[in-house]
């Protein structure tokens, strides 16, 4: 019933939003182990010189820890590794409250990954996405990462 709501949402999350080319979430189940790589692959049908940005969509909910999170985010074809970011993004002000979209108790953030880029037509890309939250002083990073529902990876073309 959960993966019925989900993908319900998900459909509508994208027939809302008209320049969105490719829209997936992976579920995690509120909490993400450091070595659950979330990845996701696409293909854009059309693009004759159009610009995309894309974002990682993030849900989570009050069992997350901290107000910011650190990600690793990979973004090839299948013959070359486009780029490779190492990310921060805030996820809460400096009261405490999550920022991004509530929704009862969990909250949405969709988290900009890149700004303009060009993706060519018939090309198939692939993206990986994994945590890199790491306590202070302790060197190993934190093996399961409690409060993340969902984590997403959006395209839309840009106006």
């Amino acid at each position: 019933m959960y993966h019925k709501i989900v993908l319900i949402s998900i459909f509508l999350l994208a027939s809302c939003n008209p320049n969105a080319e490719y829209i997936q979430y992976n579920s995690v189940n509120g909490i993400w182990h450091k070595d659950s790589i979330q990845n996701f692959s696409f293909e854009i049908n059309f693009s004759k010189g159009q610009l995309y940005k894309s974002f990682i969509n993030l849900r989570i909910n009050e069992k997350y820890p901290f107000n910011n999170i650190f990600l690793i985010v990979s973004l090839r074809d299948s013959l070359n590794i486009i780029s490779i970011d190492t990310l921060e993004y805030k996820l809460a002000d400096k009261y405490g409250n999550f920022t991004g979209e509530r929704r009862i108790n969990i909250v949405e953030n969709s988290l900009l990954h890149k700004e303009s880029i060009r993706l060519d037509e018939k090309t198939k890309y692939f993206v990986s996405i994994e945590h890199a939250i790491r306590i202070i002083n302790r060197v190993a990073g934190l093996e399961s990462l409690d409060g993340v529902i969902d984590v997403g990876y959006k395209v839309e073309k840009i106006k």
